[in-house]
């Protein structure tokens, strides 16, 4: 065989050779696909399911005047119904102000978790609270069924494998109290202030099979005038709080 001939065939096996480790690469190292249902059971839509949770808020309505609220709240998932041909959950909210009052009805809303999303109606506004499947680091317009103005959403806390080594815990904000949710989905809706003049920060956190069990809303517009200049004095708005303390099915409750 000439030397032209054997570095021939020299190259050709070698390039078989790769070819095959490749085809065997493909084979063992493929990813699977996501699946196109990964979060929507951290939007927990069941028929008789109820979540209870303590609510701290305050209104404020002028520079020094406002008004501080504490009261309990529960949701309830009632039945489902079909409005222009999509299926949704009638959510009863109930108020009342300690444990030893009774539960009055404060709100109807409905939600729905469609093929691709999730959707909140709350006091006739729709939002979109969660994209499927769910990742880390995924964006979308919150107020996209809406007339508000965009509304940038951003999922920053998520590991749908749960596993050893997922680092998906919360701690809650809440001075003086060591609380914190471990394997959560969290949600930002919006982190912008800028110390002078307002605050917009929102965020949710979500619980594999449970649905939402923190929520925070600080939105204030900042007092802008010579006097307030350096102080950080809200002005008007609102800080809003929900703290998951009960849940479970209704069928399950005594009574």
């Amino acid at each position: 065989m000439s030397v032209k001939a054997f570095n021939n065939t020299i190259l050709s096996l070698l390039c078989l050779a790769f070819v095959a480790s490749a085809c065997n690469s493909n084979a063992t190292d493929t990813t699977p696909a996501i699946d196109p249902d990964t979060g929507k059971s951290y939007f927990f839509l069941k028929e008789g399911q109820f979540r209870e949770y303590e609510v701290f808020e305050i209104r404020y309505l002028a520079v020094d005047i406002s008004d501080t609220f504490r009261y309990q709240l529960r949701e309830e998932v009632k039945e489902e119904f079909v409005n222009n041909g999509v299926t949704s959950n009638i959510i009863h909210r109930f108020r009342r102000e300690d444990a030893s009052q009774e539960w009055l009805l404060d709100s109807v809303w409905s939600a729905r978790v469609d093929t691709d999303r999730a959707v909140s109606v709350e006091n006739n506004i729709p939002i979109v609270k969660m994209l499927f499947p769910s990742l880390e680091g995924r964006k979308w317009n919150g107020n996209a069924f809406n007339t508000k103005d965009e509304d940038e959403f951003i999922i920053t806390t998520f590991d749908p494998a749960q596993d050893e080594d997922n680092n998906t815990s919360y701690q809650v904000p809440i001075p003086g109290r060591a609380i914190s949710f471990s394997e959560v989905m969290v949600v930002e809706q919006n982190q912008d202030e800028d110390m002078i003049t307002f605050r917009d920060n929102r965020v949710e956190v979500y619980k594999d099979s449970i649905g939402l069990v923190f929520k925070q809303y600080d939105v204030v517009k900042i007092c802008s005038r010579v006097e307030c200049l350096g102080q950080e004095i809200v002005e008007s708005g609102r800080f809003y709080r929900e703290l998951l303390t009960s849940q479970g099915k209704i069928e399950d409750e005594g009574g």
